[in-house]
């Protein structure tokens, strides 16, 4: 008897599994992004500037609700500035770039529907980040251990579909402090094109 209800719960778990698979879109996107940081640190001040992401996001479920999970590589530039002399206004800057591996999972809203010609959706979720590496740079105490490693976002976004093809527009409010001796949060648009299958 307890053979028959495993060999019965492991085929209800393969009907459901086969069912989640068929309602699987799969879609690989590129983009850039746009950071809003301005953080004075005790030595220097560090403004974010633009970047680009590459990734994919699963689109999983029919109906008006998704869920949207997805995964992403995100480089942007910071901007470094440190006064040479207090008493005077001359700075030195330069850039760097810090990488970041995202996992955005947000909940979608179909607004249009997913099998026309155009679509249109709105979502929204939170965004754990992982900061990967940062580019030194001579002349600036700046590396990843300046940065919390982990932090976290809220996103929102809207995109839209037409045939295979798709676009979001997105923002992201950081939830977390980005820096470990400083305040400041990360708050990053995005723009991403891809495809959908």
């Amino acid at each position: 008897m307890k053979t028959l209800k495993f060999v019965a719960l492991g085929f209800c778990l393969f009907l459901m599994s086969q069912s989640l698979l068929a309602q699987v879109r799969v879609s690989p996107k590129v983009g850039v992004n746009l950071s809003g940081l301005d953080t004075k640190l005790t030595d220097f001040d560090a403004e974010a500037r633009a970047g680009w992401h590459a990734g994919l996001d699963l689109r999983m479920g029919e109906g008006f609700i998704f869920l949207n999970p997805g995964v992403q590589y995100q480089s942007y530039t910071a901007r470094l500035v440190q006064n040479i002399d207090e008493n005077t206004e001359v700075r030195f800057s330069d850039e760097t770039t810090i990488q970041s591996l995202k996992a955005p999972v947000n909940i979608g809203l179909r607004i249009t529907g997913d099998n026309g010609l155009l679509g249109l959706h709105v979502k929204g979720g939170i965004v754990p980040t992982y900061v990967m590496g940062v580019k030194e740079v001579d002349g600036f105490n700046f590396s990843k251990d300046r940065l919390n490693r982990f932090t976290w976002g809220a996103n929102m976004g809207v995109g839209i579909d037409l045939l295979f093809l798709t676009a979001d527009l997105t923002y992201e409010k950081g939830l977390t402090n980005f820096f470990e001796d400083a305040e400041g949060k990360n708050n990053v648009l995005s723009l991403s094109v891809g495809l959908k299958f």
